[in-house]
């Protein structure tokens, strides 16, 4: 998750300094109950302000704590990238799983409609001719439906 790596960044940002910082550091809880932690006071009325003065790093473990946190850096963007990398592939399996859906779903519409249309067909050739209704109107009317089922086969094939 990014969140991950957000996390990190700003924890190496916070031990990366060598000077030791000397200054009060102000920690209060808002009314939400959210905390805050601050080198300057709180703007707003707030209670039970505690403060810390003289914040100092150890110089002496530096390097050994260094190389260990830039360790544990790694170590946790690594595992950013394998998390964000399998919700890649999750994504990517789940839309070609819906565009399968979706392909099947067009499948047997286009079978449907050449069901309906084969209907049609019948329904023309069992129909009486007659003065109002001749043999080259219901050829006619036989080749429109057919063209149309051409054009069925023609979609589905893209």
């Amino acid at each position: 998750m990014r969140w991950t790596s957000v996390l990190m960044t700003i924890l190496w940002l916070l031990l990366a300094g060598h000077a030791a910082p000397a200054g009060t550091i102000y920690t209060w809880t808002d009314a939400n109950g959210v905390k805050h932690y601050s080198n300057s006071p709180p703007l707003e009325d707030v209670d039970n302000v505690q403060t810390t003065d003289e914040v100092q790093y150890d110089n002496a473990g530096t390097d050994s704590s260094r190389q260990e946190f830039d360790r544990m850096v790694e170590k946790a963007s690594e595992e950013a990238d394998r998390q964000i990398e399998a919700q890649d592939r999750k994504k990517e399996q789940q839309a070609k799983r819906q565009n399968r859906l979706k392909q099947e779903a067009r499948a047997r519409q286009v079978a449907e409609e050449k069901a309906r249309l084969a209907n049609e067909i019948e329904a023309l050739q069992n129909r009486a001719l007659g003065p109002t209704f001749t043999q080259g109107m219901r050829d006619n009317l036989i080749q429109q439906i057919r063209e149309k089922i051409d054009r069925l086969d023609e979609g589905s094939a893209n």
